[in-house]
């Protein structure tokens, strides 16, 4: 069976490679200039502008850590999903910062941190920008690695994590440094579809294994009413839930970097707001989907005469990330396998090319850039860019093998990325909306919010806050920021010092 899942394997990777280097035969080198690198030409149609929207984050870290929630919680984790659809719909109808923020035609966020409050505020709130961001993809490769080697070792498939992990770290470095935003566009294009097509394919041939009645009444057997419920689930409650519509919905919509982006890349002004509306329910079905799949992979382990529990206890603590894996790997034919492999690794590749490419410009443009007078050489931006690129790459080899955390995934994924948005919502919606917003008030703001560090798990420990949860010390980290940017700004304008 491991003989067929590679030939597969081989076979459809090939076929998705020869794809994207025809497709960036077409759709690169023939333009030039920093808007083609770092908005992709600013050339967005709708339907391209919900795809890549869409596809950037649904990456395999969003498979993984929604699975291990699902595995953990049951279908209580579904709130998730629903919190991500109400917070994503409420920035497509009302466009919310999206919608100002294309209107201001800057290249990177940063760029309007300098437009309104100043040069200073602009480097600084690029540090911090980049600083959350980089410091949350941490996880990315090392949980992507895991997830597929565990996948195909349960077909007898065997690949060395460490390996894997630097094959594709380098494949994802050399293909973002190649094109830019352009190349970012074209994998989410490939990944939208694919994704789609092998995580249908895999809720459908699982639900024939286990039938929905049967899920049902085996969760309400071993989790009760905690595995429906997230307001009863000890895990959850509604802080939690309230921290879940801010952060998997309006946050990761309309003040992540990564997907705001995107509305700069947008060609008409009015086609932003559709693009976001619809793209809420990709943000409902990325996290829904992979978590009935962990909903699965609990019931798969759990039922007699479907999954060894052996090959799960051999995985000790990481049991709940690798659950999921080890069931598509175990029950899953050969040919299907290989396809939602390569569907996965180009979810993957979307996801941190992305990512790279974002925080990557982000330090070139917003932070060397003023510093040095290099904002507007194309010559100076691209080579800076793809510099960072490498390093933030290696960083990331380095911290996926080093950091040890109490929290699962997606805990860990929104702590770190609060470390900015705390104080990002400020600044952009402020910025955007009070007209009496100060240079004071940004900085105030940028140096209140950074408190959400607090919110990692070695950190919390160290300063014998354990008691406190994410959600908590993230919002008291939002209303630090949001004070200190209304009292910075009324300071100023009244004259104090």
């Amino acid at each position: 069976m491991s003989d067929s899942t590679v030939l597969f394997l081989v076979l459809f990777s090939s076929i998705y490679i020869a794809l994207i280097i025809f497709s960036h035969r077409r759709r690169t080198g023939h333009s030039t200039g920093l808007s083609e690198f770092f908005v992709s030409g600013r050339d967005l149609g709708l339907g391209t502008a919900i795809a890549t929207l869409g596809a950037t984050e649904i990456g395999l870290i969003t498979i993984a850590y929604n699975a291990q929630k699902g595995f953990n919680e049951g279908f209580s984790a579904f709130h998730i999903g629903l919190a991500a659809l109400i917070g994503c719909a409420f920035v497509g109808l009302l466009g919310f910062v999206v919608k100002p923020i294309r209107r201001t035609g800057v290249l990177t966020l940063p760029e309007y941190y300098e437009q309104r409050f100043g040069r200073d505020i602009r480097i600084f709130g690029a540090i911090v920008m980049a600083l959350g961001g980089i410091l949350n993809m941490g996880l990315f490769l090392k949980v992507a690695s895991s997830f597929l080697a565990a996948m195909l070792a349960a077909k007898g498939v065997g690949i060395d994590v460490n390996i894997l992990m630097i094959s594709l770290i380098v494949v994802s470095v050399a293909y973002t440094c190649y094109g830019g935003m352009r190349s970012v566009i074209i994998t989410d294009i490939f990944q939208f579809v694919l994704l789609a097509a092998g995580l249908l394919a895999a809720v459908f041939f699982l639900n024939s294994l286990i039938p929905m009645d049967q899920a049902v009444a085996l969760i309400a057997e071993k989790k009760g009413a905690a595995g429906f419920d997230p307001f009863t689930n000890p895990n959850f409650g509604a802080s939690y839930v309230m921290w879940m519509v801010l952060v998997a919905g309006v946050v990761s919509a309309a003040i992540w970097p990564t997907a705001l982006t995107r509305a700069l890349c947008i060609e008409k002004e009015e086609t932003v707001q559709p693009a976001y509306l619809i793209a809420s329910v990709i943000f409902l079905s990325r996290m829904i989907i992979p978590a009935f799949l962990g909903v699965m992979a609990f019931c798969y382990f759990a039922l007699p005469g479907l999954g060894p529990s052996s090959l799960l206890q051999a995985h000790g603590s990481d049991a709940d990330l690798v659950a999921t894996p080890l069931m598509l790997g175990h029950s899953m034919p050969g040919p299907l396998l290989a396809f939602l492999a390569v569907a996965m690794f180009a979810s993957f590749m979307s996801t941190q090319d992305s990512y790279l490419f974002c925080w990557a410009s982000i330090l070139s443009r917003d932070v060397i850039g003023p510093i040095f007078g290099t904002v507007d050489s194309e010559t100076a931006q691209k080579l800076g860019t793809r510099l960072l690129i490498v390093a933030i790459a290696a960083y990331e080899l380095y911290w996926g093998l080093i950091y040890e955390g109490s929290e699962d995934i997606w805990d860990y994924l929104a702590v770190s990325g609060s470390i900015y948005f705390c104080s990002g919502i400020v600044l952009l919606a402020g910025g955007l909306y009070w007209k009496g917003a100060t240079r004071r008030g940004a900085l105030w703001a940028l140096i209140f919010g950074f408190a959400a560090i607090i919110g990692l798990a070695p950190i919390k420990d160290a300063l014998g806050l354990s008691g406190l949860s994410g959600p908590e010390i993230g919002f008291a980290a939002i209303a630090l920021s949001l004070g200190g940017f209304i009292a910075g700004s009324l300071s100023e304008r009244n004259g104090g010092t």
